[in-house]
């Protein structure tokens, strides 16, 4: 299981990058007229990944020290909630700045 976590966190960057890309485009399509321009949309999606970042890696590291591990149970949250949680920042605003209204 710790395995796979692993796996997800080294990949969820890359998978990230896609959806943002895929989403972007859709949103492109959707607004032609009213689209948000790429750098606004990227820097959006960078202050929530790092704000989703330092919000996973605190709950992470809290969460793994908590049950008496030694003393790198911290990088739990820096190698894998982390990564996970900004990953899935991306996506979750990706997927709300597309459900803004569509041009008529």
């Amino acid at each position: 299981m710790m395995l796979l976590l692993w796996y997800l966190a080294f990949l969820s960057p890359i998978f990230a990058l896609v959806g943002a890309v895929f989403l972007y485009r859709q949103h492109s399509l959707a607004r032609p007229k009213h689209k948000i321009p790429w750098l606004v949309y990227a820097a959006i999606l960078l202050v929530c990944a790092a704000a989703a970042y330092l919000f996973g890696m605190i709950v992470g590291a809290d969460y793994a020290c908590s049950a008496g591990a030694g003393n790198l149970c911290g990088l739990v949250g820096v190698f894998i909630t982390g990564p996970l949680a900004s990953a899935f920042a991306i996506l979750a605003i990706g997927s709300l700045i597309l459900l803004l209204p569509r041009d008529k």
